[in-house]
C-alpha cells in the first residue's frame, strides 16, 4: 500500500461520505439506485484496500459502498439488483500502454498467436491464410514471436517468405513491435535496396554483399509499412470495435494507445460520437526524433480530438505524448541502450562485447523536447528499456522538476533494465513505471535471449517491479498488446509469481528473479489505481469509492484467496464503464 498522506485525507472524507450514503433519505429510498451489486467480495483499492459486500450506482457514479444490509436502503422499484453470490468485484483495469488498433487488426488477420514455431510451421500458417484470402494485395502477418523461433537462434530472411509467395508482398511483424521481415516483393514496393540508407532510428539488416536480408529493425520498418495501403475509415472502425470488444472481455475500462496516429484518433472519436465507446480512451501521438516542430502538430491533434474533462460516459483524451529512446534487449536485435556492453560468448566465456544498443535521442535534444512537451501541458511517455535509456529519460524528467514543474506526470514505459542507482528516482521524481508484466517470467525472450547477454549482476535488475515498488515508486500495468497477448490476468499472475505458465517447459525453472515479485495487493493497485493516476483519473476511477465513476468488473474467482497460479485462469463475468454494462454474462 502506498504512503500518500494527501490521498489519505481525501479518502478519509470519502469514507465519511460512504457512511452518510448508507443512511438514505425516504425520498432516495423511494426512487432507489439504478443498480445494486450485493452479497459479494468488493475489493475497493481504496487507501486501506478495504473489502465490502455491496456497491450501489446511480447516474453512472458510485453512491454507496458497504454492507449488503446497507445496500438494501438503495433498492427502489426500478433498481436492478445483481446478487454476486460471493463473487469478487473490483475496479476496472487500467492499461497504461498498449496498441489497440494493431491488436484489433491482428485479431482479424494472419495471426501467428505468439507461438514458438519452426520456419516451416510459419510458412504453412501463411500458406493457409493465403488459401482462404486469395488476391494480389499485401499480406500482413502479426504476432510473430521472433525470439521463440525454433530451433533457438534461427534467423529468418526474405527467402523464407519468398518461398511462400514471391508475387504478393508479405510483411511479418514481430510481437515485440521492433522487428519486421519483408519478402522481396514488399522490399521492392517500398524501394529498399542495397543503396538505401538506415534511418536515424532503425536498421536495415544486410547480408555479406550489402543486400537487404528483409529484416527491418525499429524505424526501418516504417518504410515498408508506409507502402501498405491505408485502411479505409470503415476498416478502422471495424478494427477499433474489435479491439474494444477484446478489452471489455478482459475487464479493461481505461486504456492508453501508446502510439496513436490521427486515423486512430478519428476512429475512436467517431465511436464516441456514436455512443459505441466502451472504455475511456487516452491517445498518445508519437514525437519523432527527426521532427522539427512536433509540439505544434501534437497541439493541433489535441485541439481536434481531446474531449475535455472526463465525464461518466467514456470519452477520448489526448494529453500524453510518446517518445522512443531505444529498442529491445533481446538477441539478436539488442537495440536497447545499455550503460555497459552486451556480453558475447568467446572461448567458453561470456565477455563484454562492443554493442551497447541504440540511443535515438541525444541527451540535450531529449531534455529540450521534454521541457517543450511539459510546457505545452502534455505528459511525456518515454519508451526506455535499457538502463542507459532509462537513466536519460529520468535525467530529462529531473530537468523539468528542477525548473519547478510539479504538475507534469511523466512515465517511463517498460523499464526492463534499471541501474540500482536509478531505482529510487522514480519515487523522487514522481515518475510512473508502466511495466509489461508478461515479461517477468522465464521464457525464450528472457532466459534465452536476454539473461546470458547481461550476466548475473545485471540480470538481478531485470524487470524490476519489486525494486521500484519497495522504493516508493508507482508501478502501473502496460500490457503493450499486441506485443504481448491481451491476457491481463496472466500478466497480473506473472508479476506476482514470476513463473511461466503451468504446462510450459519454462515453468520447471521456477520463479525468475523472485525478489522482484509484487504482492497481490500491489499488483492489483498497479492495474487499477496507479493506472488511473498515470492518466490523471485517480479522483474519478481506479478504486470503488463514493462519488467515483462506476467503472468496475466482476470476476469468476477471488484472486485474493485462490492459489496465485490460478489467477491466470480468471474470467471476467461483467464489465461496467460509467454505470453501463459493456460486457456481461451475469
Amino acid at each position: 500500500m502506498e504512503n500518500n498522506p494527501s490521498r489519505r485525507g481525501v479518502l478519509a472524507a470519502g469514507a465519511a461520505v460512504t457512511a452518510a450514503a448508507a443512511l438514505a433519505t425516504p425520498a432516495e429510498a423511494a426512487s432507489g439506485a439504478d443498480l445494486v451489486l450485493t452479497n459479494g467480495y468488493v475489493y475497493t483499492v481504496d487507501a486501506d484496500d478495504s473489502v465490502h459486500e455491496a456497491v450501489a450506482v446511480t447516474g453512472g457514479r458510485i453512491v454507496y459502498v458497504g454492507t449488503a444490509a446497507g445496500a438494501r436502503r438503495h433498492v427502489g422499484k426500478r433498481t436492478k439488483v445483481i446478487d454476486l453470490h460471493g463473487r469478487m468485484a473490483m475496479p476496472g483495469l487500467h492499461d497504461g500502454h498498449l496498441h489497440p488498433m494493431s491488436g484489433g487488426q491482428g485479431l482479424l488477420g494472419c495471426d501467428l498467436r505468439y507461438a514458438a514455431l519452426t520456419v516451416k510451421q510459419i510458412q504453412d500458417k501463411i500458406r493457409a491464410f493465403l488459401a482462404k484470402n486469395p488476391g494480389d494485395g499485401w499480406v500482413s502477418v502479426t504476432n510473430w514471436y521472433v525470439q521463440a523461433v525454433r530451433p533457438a537462434g534461427t534467423k529468418l530472411t526474405k527467402a523464407d517468405l519468398d518461398a511462400v509467395d514471391s508475387r504478393r508482398p508479405i510483411v511479418m511483424e514481430s510481437s515485440d513491435g521492433h522487428t519486421s521481415l519483408a519478402n522481396s516483393r514488399a522490399l521492392a514496393l517500398a524501394k529498399i535496396t542495397s543503396r538505401t540508407k538506415n534511418p536515424p532510428d532503425g536498421t536495415i539488416e544486410r547480408d555479406a554483399h550489402g543486400e537487404p536480408t528483409g529484416v527491418l529493425q525499429d524505424g526501418a520498418q516504417n518504410r515498408v509499412l508506409a507502402a501498405i495501403p491505408e485502411p479505409t475509415e470503415a476498416d478502422n472502425l471495424k478494427i477499433a470495435r474489435t479491439a474494444l470488444a477484446a478489452l471489455a472481455r478482459q475487464g479493461v475500462t481505461t486504456f492508453m494507445d501508446a502510439a496513436a496516429p490521427e486515423a486512430t484518433m478519428r476512429a475512436f472519436t467517431t465511436l464516441h460520437e456514436r455512443g459505441e465507446l466502451t472504455a475511456r480512451a487516452h491517445l498518445a501521438p508519437v514525437v519523432d526524433v527527426s521532427e522539427r516542430e512536433p509540439i505544434a502538430r501534437v497541439s493541433r491533434l489535441r485541439r481536434r480530438y481531446h474531449g475535455g474533462a472526463a465525464t461518466v460516459r467514456p470519452g477520448v483524451a489526448v494529453h500524453n505524448v510518446k517518445l522512443f529512446m531505444d529498442g529491445v534487449l533481446q538477441y539478436p536485435a539488442q537495440t536497447a541502450g545499455l550503460l555497459e556492453p552486451y556480453l558475447v560468448h568467446k572461448h567458453d566465456h561470456w565477455v563484454p562485447g562492443t554493442k551497447r544498443g541504440a540511443q535515438y535521442w541525444s541527451a540535450g535534444k531529449l531534455d529540450a523536447v521534454v521541457r517543450q512537451i511539459a510546457e505545452a501541458g502534455f505528459d511525456p511517455h518515454i519508451h526506455a528499456i535499457g538502463d542507459r535509456s532509462v537513466r536519460l529519460a529520468l535525467d530529462a524528467f529531473a530537468g523539468i522538476r528542477a525548473d519547478g514543474d510539479t504538475r507534469t506526470r511523466p512515465t517511463v514505459a517498460h523499464a526492463e533494465l534499471v541501474d540500482p542507482a536509478d531505482i529510487a528516482r522514480f519515487a523522487e521524481l514522481d515518475v510512473v513505471a508502466a511495466m509489461g508484466f508478461h515479461w517477468a517470467k522465464p521464457a525464450p525472450d528472457s532466459v534465452e535471449s536476454v539473461k546470458p547477454y547481461l550476466g548475473p549482476k545485471r540480470w538481478a535488475n531485470y524487470e524490476p517491479e519489486g525494486d521500484i515498488f519497495r522504493s516508493g515508486g508507482r508501478v502501473s500495468l502496460g500490457s503493450d498488446w499486441p506485443v504481448d497477448p491481451l491476457d491481463e490476468w496472466t500478466a497480473i499472475k506473472t508479476v506476482i509469481t514470476r513463473t511461466a505458465a503451468l504446462g510450459s517447459p519454462f515453468h520447471k525453472l521456477g520463479a525468475m528473479t523472485p525478489h522482484q515479485r509484487l504482492s497481490r495487493a500491489a499488483a492489483i493497485r498497479a492495474a487499477t489505481y496507479n493506472g488511473a493516476y498515470q492518466l490523471r483519473q485517480e479522483e474519478l476511477t481506479g478504486s470503488l469509492e463514493v462519488g467515483k465513476f462506476a467503472d468496475l468488473i466482476v470476476l469468476d474467482r477471488n484472486i485474493m484467496k485462490i492459489p496465485a497460479e490460478q489467477i491466470a485462469r480468471t474470467q471476467v463475468l461483467l464489465t461496467m464503464a460509467g454505470g453501463k454494462i459493456v460486457y456481461g454474462r451475469l
